[in-house]
């Protein structure tokens, strides 16, 4: 029998842009380092140090595996990122985001660059997301009978069923 179970985890606001930037998409890797870096950095000097965490996914690039794409990957034509506050309350993931967002749409590719500005689909940019859950249990027990782990009960819904008309 396989038993999984789950609980309620930290809280989570994401926002979204995308970037259509030639220079930027040349160096993505760095781009996404120095960016996360100065996310974190202007969060724990705003916020302070604490139990929540900041994260990017940069979908068209490594928005899956999170893994950088090796150097000689091709440049996409296009990307997008995702944002990413995990919070033990949803007042400071949002809180985290408000406090990221002008760096987040508006991080240059290279120091002294001027200012870009990247689209962004929503607004507030601000997503909450509320609780996530996080997986917990994830076992196997063997049984010799399959209902041997289960508590059941019969219930004759005709019988409830006459009951509700009469």
């Amino acid at each position: 029998m396989k038993l999984e179970g789950a609980s309620g985890g930290p809280f989570q606001t994401i926002m979204f842009i995308g970037i259509e930037d030639p220079f930027v998409l040349k160096s993505l890797n760095r781009f996404e380092t120095r960016l996360l870096r100065r996310l974190r950095d202007r969060a724990e000097r705003t916020i302070g140090a604490g139990d929540w965490d900041i994260s990017l996914r940069i979908y068209g690039w490594n928005g899956i595996s999170g893994q950088p794409r090796p150097h000689d990957a091709p440049v996409p034509l296009e990307v997008g990122v995702m944002f990413v506050a995990t919070a033990p309350t949803q007042a400071m993931a949002t809180l985290i985001a408000k406090t990221c967002n002008p760096s987040f749409f508006h991080f240059p590719v290279e120091p002294g660059i001027e200012m870009p500005s990247y689209a962004f689909p929503f607004t507030p940019a601000e997503i909450e997301r509320g609780q996530v859950f996080e997986f917990r249990l994830c076992h196997v027990v063997d049984t010799a009978d399959g209902f041997e782990l289960v508590r059941s009960r019969m219930v004759d819904l005709s019988q409830a069923e006459a009951l509700q008309h009469a």
